[in-house]
């Protein structure tokens, strides 16, 4: 086993809130100052291997963590997407599994609640139907049972023909000048896209009275 010893510590000139750390009046690595103070680090201190790993490993742990808060800063987000945007950035299993762990703990993160929202914040800004709702949660993670009574809750406040119909309404203003046929084929197109079934799409078609 190597000791090591701290020559040198210096603020790093374009992120102030980091510092380079020499080992053997040679660069090592860099590390947030929080870190220097949790693990009491000063010029003169020896380091064991392991201390550096541990170390290196809280440092990546720490960055997993910022990356995660500044990602969720914009909006919730379900577990799948922080675990894909860590992915993506480049981190691994360990070190995501950490960080999922400090989100809940900090209740940054909850499926549960996250589903509602996306759910509720839906309605408000893009009215869709059962299925499609379905399907984009089922694309965010989001567990069969928690769809299940998301969707139950989210449709008991939210009557899908009332939305569906007040969708066609708006929509029937691009279709002024075709014929009957056309108008409601065009209909019936965007409420199914929009994740409405076939009974809820030809009720509001009757209700409409195209002729």
């Amino acid at each position: 086993m190597s000791i090591r010893k701290i020559t040198k510590i210096e603020v790093q000139k374009k992120r102030k809130n980091r510092c380079n750390i020499y080992l053997d009046e040679e660069f090592a690595f860099g590390l947030d100052q929080d870190i220097l103070l949790k693990f009491d680090l000063y010029k003169g201190r020896e380091l064991s291997d392991a201390d550096i790993e541990n170390i290196l490993d809280f440092e990546e742990k720490k960055n997993a963590k910022d990356r995660a808060l500044k990602f969720l800063s914009h909006r919730d987000r379900s577990e799948k997407e922080i675990v894909d945007k860590l992915k993506q950035i480049g981190f691994n299993r360990e070190v995501i599994d950490w960080t999922l762990s400090e989100l809940k703990r900090m209740q940054f993160i909850d499926d549960n609640k996250f589903a509602i929202s996306f759910a509720n914040t839906k309605m408000v800004s893009k009215p869709i139907g059962e299925y499609l709702l379905r399907r984009e949660l089922a694309a965010k993670g989001i567990e069969e049972e928690v769809i299940e009574q998301t969707v139950e809750r989210v449709y008991c406040e939210n009557d899908q023909e009332t939305i569906a119909l007040e969708l066609a309404q708006s929509r029937m203003k691009r279709y002024k000048n075709l014929d009957a046929p056309k108008a409601k084929k065009r209909i019936s197109d965007f409420l199914l896209r929009r994740g409405f079934n076939w009974d809820i799409t030809s009720s509001v078609l009757e209700r409409l009275e195209i002729d």
